[in-house]
Order: structure tokens, then sequence, then C-alpha cells
């Protein structure tokens, strides 16, 4: 009888283990199956684009690769210099190229003189971007397919020992939006001074192409409360451009949760060419961009990043009209390719005072700012490495907009928290309810 218990409860072992392995492979399969649905519609929008062009044109395709710039991508697809120029002149103003990942595809129809006639450009798996040669140019078009909004609550408590950054890691949640989360808190909150039982709570909004393909997210609300820090909320305030300088986090009565920097050079910001080293997307030439070109249309206000004198006020072939400003720290903001510039040598500036208008001069492929930044020993440094706003406090239409928002926000809150409640997962008692909007 002994010696049947023992079978018995060997037999049940191996079950249960065979049935845990067999969970990881169904949840293994699960991602493969994701990820080769997203090459399949890849295909079939190549197979279909080819089935509707003419007889004799050539479709080639290449994939982005560790290290590579736009240049490399569009040499091996066989595109001319010249027609390289026209196909990133026309997507700039719509496209930040500089941000392409390594996996996207890029798909070009040639006709028989090797002229590209369509060119696509796939940013997501639910985004293509489309250029069309017509008798007078190439025409962009963008293409959106249907993908699925959710709303997502996680509440928790600090643990002994525990920080906010590292729960919200552990329930996986995407590492730029923890950083997001604790980047607006810790304006209002001494995080050192935080104790186990501190509450937390924070909205979500991610988008999905197919219900499981991740493409985008924000944190729309954060929230927390300490039994030392106090109570703190952050609301994601949305102006009606979406690269407008104004998103950002707010309180609800207006105050930007940054701590005291600089202010935005522009009111909309479209990166068209980032900072550092770059191969240019035409020439295939590497070279250092010590600074960032932000696309916007000539006559385009600039503004005076931080209160300053301007040290420079004048025109060379290669920057056009630019303008320089030094700051208390010694340090200089450098605005170039203006079309008008509306202060001189000596003049004092305030924070977002105009003082100049965007333009194409000097050496430049079309109207944008570039925009530098020298640090207190007068060497460059990346733009992006200053803490920004674009305003430290929201005012008259857009403090009445961001009210309305906030009643909105709070909404979706009441909203979202009808939806069950479950663990996120098993290494903490952290809680998430979601639902699709």
């Amino acid at each position: 009888m002994f010696r049947f218990f023992i079978k018995f409860a060997v037999v049940i072992c191996v079950i249960t283990l065979w049935g845990c392995n067999e969970q990881e492979k169904i949840l293994q399969l699960q991602a493969e199956g994701v990820a080769l649905q997203a090459k399949i519609d890849s295909l079939n929008q190549a197979i279909e684009q080819s089935q509707m062009l003419p007889g004799n044109w050539v479709v080639e395709n290449d994939t982005v690769r560790a290290g590579d710039g736009l240049f490399q991508v569009l040499s091996r697809m066989h595109i001319n210099e010249k027609e390289r120029g026209k196909l990133v002149l026309g997507m700039q103003d719509s496209v930040e190229l500089s941000k392409m990942r390594v996996g996207q595809v890029f798909f070009a129809a040639l006709d028989s003189t090797g002229s590209v006639q369509r060119f696509r450009y796939a940013t997501s798996p639910a985004t293509i971007h489309m250029m069309s040669k017509t008798d007078t140019g190439y025409i962009y078009s963008r293409i959106e397919k249907p993908v699925t909004r959710r709303m997502s609550i996680f509440e928790g408590a600090l643990t002994e020992g525990s920080t906010l950054n590292g729960t919200l890691f552990k329930v996986g949640i995407p590492g730029r939006m923890v950083g997001i989360v604790s980047g607006v808190l810790q304006c209002k909150v001494a995080f050192p001074l935080a104790r186990a039982g501190d509450k937390f709570r924070i909205l979500l909004e991610e988008t999905f192409y197919q219900d499981s393909i991740w493409i985008s997210g924000k944190v729309v609300y954060a929230e927390f409360d300490g039994r030392i820090v106090g109570h703190h909320e952050a609301f994601r305030y949305e102006d009606p451009d979406p690269k407008s300088s104004f998103n950002a986090h707010y309180t609800e009565k207006g105050e930007a949760l940054v701590y005291d920097g600089l202010r935005y050079p522009l009111d909309r910001l479209h990166v068209t060419s980032p900072y550092g080293s770059r191969i240019h997307p035409i020439t295939g030439q590497r070279k250092s961009h010590h600074g960032i070109d932000y696309g916007n249309p000539t006559g385009t206000p600039v503004y005076a990043v931080a209160e300053g004198v301007v040290v420079v006020s004048g025109y060379d072939d290669l920057s056009g009209n630019k303008i320089a400003i030094r700051h208390r720290d010694n340090s200089q903001s450098w605005y170039m390719h203006l079309s008008v510039r509306g202060v001189g040598v000596g003049a004092k500036v305030a924070p977002r005072q105009v003082i100049g208008r965007v333009g194409n001069t000097g050496r430049s492929t079309g109207p944008h700012l570039h925009f530098g930044f020298k640090n207190e020993k007068g060497a460059w440094i990346n733009p992006t490495s200053k803490t920004m706003i674009a305003t430290p406090r929201l005012e008259g239409e857009r403090l009445g907009r961001l009210q309305k928002q906030v009643a909105e926000i709070r909404g979706e809150i009441e909203k979202t928290l009808a939806a069950p409640a479950v663990k996120a997962n098993d290494t903490t008692d952290v809680m998430v309810r979601m639902r699709n909007l």
C-alpha cells in the first residue's frame, strides 16, 4: 500500500510539472504568435501594394539595423541622392525621422528608371507614412489602423524598504512611464521622507494594436499620499496641438511640475535633427550636430529660454541670422537660421520674450530653428540635458482648459475604479483595474 502511495505521488508531481511546462510553452507560443502576426501584416501590406503596381515597377524593402541612420537604409534600397532629399524634405514636417528604431521596415516602389513612385514607412504596426509621386512632386499621406485604447489604474502602498520606482517597475509599467511618474511627483514629494504604508495611485492610458501589441502610453494622473510628505496630485494637460511644448503635468491650479528650469524656445516642438554625431540622411556624411533642429513655419516666434544678455546678434553664411544669450550662470543659448532678429547685442531679455522668428537663412534645407546650448566653460552640450518647460504656470485660456481636463480625468478615474481589481502580479500587493475606451 505504501509503495502505491509513493507511485501515486510521483505521478501527480510529473503531471504538475508537465502542466507548468505546458503553460510556459503556451505563453511562449502566444508571444511568438503576436510577433509573427505583425510580420504577416507587413508582408500582406507589401503584397497588396505589389498587386496594385504596374508590371515594370520593382518593390525594394529594408529594415533598420543597429547603428543605422536613414541614409544607410535608403542607400540599401537603391534610392538616389536627389530622391532621398525629396523624400526626407517631404516627410520631415510630419515624421520625426531621427526616432527610427531597429526592426522598422521601409518599402519603396521603383519604376524602370529607378525613380521612386511610392515610399512607405511604418513607425508602428498601426501607423504608416506614405509618399506618392505625382506630376508636381511627392504627396504625403498618413494611414492609421484601428487600435484599442485602455485605461489602467495601479493602486498600492509602499512596504518596508521599498521605493515607488521599484514597485512600479515590478508590476511591469514601462520604464519611460515610471520615470515620468517619479519625475513629476518628486517636484512636490520629498521621497526620502516617504514611509511604509504611504499610498499611491497611477492612471495610465495605453494604446494597443490587435489588443496585444503595445503602441504607446502616457501618464494621465499620478497621486501620492504620505504620512509625512502629505497629499499631492499631478494631472496631464494637453493642448490641441500634440507637439505643443505646453503638453506636460501640472497641479490642479496650473503649476508646472518641474524643478526650476529653462523655457522652451518654441511653442511647438518637432525635432527634425537631434543633438550629437549623425549621418546626414541625404549625403551620408557623418558630422557632429551641436544642437537640436526644430521644424516650424517661417515667422514662428522664437523665445529666450531664460533671463540674460544678448552677446551675439548677426549673420553668417552657415548659421544665417543668429542670436546668442549669456545667462546668469555664464551658460549661453544659441538660436540660428532666423528670418528676423528682434534684439541687438547688449539687450537684456526675459524668459519667453520673443527675440526673433523661425527662418531658412544660411545653410539650411528648410524653415527651422537650430537651438544650441553652451555650458559655463563654453562647451556645446545637449539641450535636452537641461530641465525645460514652456511656462512655470498655465494662465488664461490654457488654465481654463486644464481645469476642464482635470474634471474629465477625475471622471475617468471613477469609471476605471468601477472595474474589477486584480493583483498586478505576485511580487507586490499592487492592485490594477483596467477598462477599454
